[in-house]
């Protein structure tokens, strides 16, 4: 008697044994269902066609019968799917996908007229998104319909079993409409753009002129608190401008980098002092903000780094004069006896013993970060310079500085919260303007 005896086989071999199998249990579950493959392809509301090895026409469906004003029956068979799209006989993405020659697609489809910058961005897309099997594109097609046609067109090969390109599908889309609202979108954007520039433009004008009132005004006063509540409005009155001057810098106000407009801010701040007893470090990435948002941020950072900022000096200024004075000390001190020798023990010595810190060459620390958090975005800006006094409180100061970002972080629908632990550290929370619910 005899046994069935099975073989190991190559893996290839199970793979296309599997895909037999597969592709006859379907034909078999379509042939009890009553359903015709090629009728669902041709009432498909998608338009598209195929085309064999020999670049001859397999099929055309309803829907580009419809979209090309030719029957299926005129050009079964033939090799003039070009006479759709083109004047004169010419490779169509389905031609290059049978040939193996995407990488000349983008040499094909480069149009030179002034509305192919569409084009050529949707190219750079489609050749990062070429995989082997599929592809796609934008053109313009000028015979079609009254005023011409922009297609939005996809190409996927079709393969035997053993993997090798036997023909392609070329799908259409018609995406004259969304490319008419971009065109109109960038239109309304740059003349906004215009606008908002022009406006800054006077803002910085209006400015300029309440600078020089308050600086005019200032020379008649005569105490000392008035004029440091003058100096501060004229701060705000330069770094108001000179931030908005900044930002308007940058090419897509929608989009603007915080991170390295941050960056480009603090370094400003920092190049105002000749001597850093102070380190700055941001903390931003990937956060991009519109600008009507970035301003008031903006204004928020400025001004509770320049505020760390003046007290890092302060600190070292007081402990500089700590140090004066403990050096006079010194010269005066008492010389006591001991042991036959003169000795004398100044605050110097005492510093030198752990008593008092000299060293008034360590810095200061900064520290920006900024993180978006999905529904709000956490600003932190912290620093190690001797803290505020216990009675300050950050939400109903009278300061003027403080009384600045409460408003800034209020106009963002954010909040204000300040915490005290070897050092100062404000958290912020605030949403982008274009983000939030009016």
């Amino acid at each position: 008697m005899f046994k069935k005896i099975l073989l190991p086989t190559k893996s290839s071999d199970n793979s296309e044994n599997s895909e037999k199998s597969k592709r006859k249990k379907l034909e078999e579950l379509l042939d009890k269902s009553g359903i015709d493959l090629k009728e669902i392809m041709r009432v498909s509301p998608v338009p598209k066609f195929a085309i064999n090895r020999d670049h001859e026409v397999i099929y055309w469906n309803r829907a580009l019968e419809k979209l090309s004003k030719i029957n299926a029956e005129k050009i079964m068979g033939t090799n003039k799917q070009w006479k759709v799209f083109y004047d004169n006989q010419r490779p169509c993405m389905a031609d290059f996908m049978v040939d193996g020659r995407l990488e000349d697609i983008p040499k094909w489809y480069s149009i030179t007229n002034n509305r192919s910058k569409f084009v050529l961005r949707y190219q750079g897309e489609c050749d990062s998104k070429t995989l082997g099997n599929s592809c796609e594109a934008i053109s313009f097609f000028p015979k079609m319909g009254e005023n011409g046609k922009w297609l939005h067109f996809t190409v996927d090969a079709i393969k035997n079993l053993k993997g090798n390109v036997i023909g392609a599908v070329e799908s259409f889309e018609d995406v004259t409409k969304q490319i008419h609202l971009q065109e109109e979108f960038m239109k309304i954007r740059g003349e906004n753009e215009i606008l908002l520039r022009e406006v800054q433009h006077r803002v910085q004008n209006d400015l300029q002129i309440i600078h020089s009132m308050i600086n005019f005004q200032s020379y008649y006063l005569e105490d000392e608190k008035s004029r440091e509540l003058f100096r501060e409005i004229k701060n705000y009155t330069r770094s108001i401008p000179a931030i908005h001057e900044k930002l308007y810098q940058y090419r897509d106000l929608l989009n603007i980098d915080f991170g390295d407009f941050i960056k480009s801010l603090i370094s400003d701040l920092e190049r105002q002092y000749a001597y850093k007893p102070f380190q700055v470090d941001v903390d931003i990435k990937g956060i991009q903000l519109d600008i009507n948002t970035a301003i008031p941020c903006g204004l928020m950072v400025n001004e509770l780094v320049a505020d760390s900022i003046k007290r890092s000096i302060l600190t070292v200024e007081c402990e500089e004069d700590t140090n004066t004075i403990a050096k006079d000390y010194s010269k005066n001190s008492i010389p006591t006896k001991k042991s036959g020798n003169n000795t004398s023990k100044s605050l110097t010595e005492e510093s030198e013993m752990g008593g008092y810190d000299s060293s008034i060459e360590q810095k200061n620390r900064i520290a920006v970060k900024i993180t978006d958090e999905s529904e709000f975005f956490l600003m932190t800006v912290y620093d190690n310079a001797p803290v505020f006094p216990e009675h300050f409180d950050s939400k109903n100061s009278s300061t003027l500085s403080m009384w600045f970002v409460n408003k800034l972080a209020t106009q963002l629908g954010g909040t204000v919260d300040r915490k005290q632990d070897d050092g100062t550290l404000f958290k912020i929370t605030f949403k982008e303007c274009s983000k939030r619910r009016i």
